[in-house]
């Protein structure tokens, strides 16, 4: 079996799709010598563990507003997860989607969608597909979701976030979890992924 890739990894297999700005910093960096590009990104920014396992259950990201709350936070989380690489990643508004992708031995490639972030857990929103599916499908599976009135209700991109789904559901994967994508008026967004690629 291959082995799960961390966000930074996932992001190069990604790199085609709409990905926030963000920056890898490599272990044990020194801040202060990435301040001008940190700069140049648009805060608040996230600051996360470069990790293929749950960062956010882990304690592994931290919201943060300005370079000195950012400064204050990475030492901390350095101090937690010693020779561990980090993430900082501008924070994209709009509403949260979980995808996710698995391989059934019976019925080969299934597809998760539904409600993503705060919302995933006060509210039962998934649906399950057959891979592969066709664009109209999609639609019709997006359309499904309780959360598809919100979408609506705030003009968000759906076009952009079926054209996404049609092209993740198209690679070479084994196993992958996006969560969330942030769909708002603009475009679809990749915020964190774990992903497995498959090896044929």
């Amino acid at each position: 079996m291959t082995q799960l890739l961390n966000p930074e990894s996932s992001f190069e297999e990604l790199k085609k799709f709409n990905l926030p700005n963000y920056l890898i910093l490599p272990i044990n960096t020194n801040l202060d010598n990435f301040k001008q590009k940190i700069n140049k990104l648009k805060f608040p920014l996230w600051l996360k563990l470069n990790s293929s396992e749950h960062k956010l259950q882990l304690g592994g990201v931290k919201k943060v507003e300005s370079y000195e709350e950012l400064k204050k936070e990475y030492k901390a989380l350095q101090k937690k997860f010693e020779g561990k690489t980090f993430i900082i990643q501008e924070d994209i508004k709009g509403i949260e989607i979980i995808m996710g992708i698995k391989t059934d031995k019976t019925f080969g490639k299934i597809l998760l969608l539904g409600t993503g972030g705060s919302l995933a857990e006060t509210i039962n929103d998934t649906e399950f597909r057959a891979l592969p599916l066709e664009k109209d499908e999609i639609i019709s599976l997006i359309d499904s979701l309780k959360i598809s009135h919100l979408l609506k209700q705030k003009s968000a991109n759906i076009s952009s976030l079926t054209n996404l789904i049609l092209s993740i559901s198209k690679m070479n994967i084994e196993e992958a979890d996006f969560n969330p994508i942030i769909v708002n008026e603009k475009d679809a967004w990749i915020i964190d992924s774990r992903m497995r690629m498959s090896e044929d």
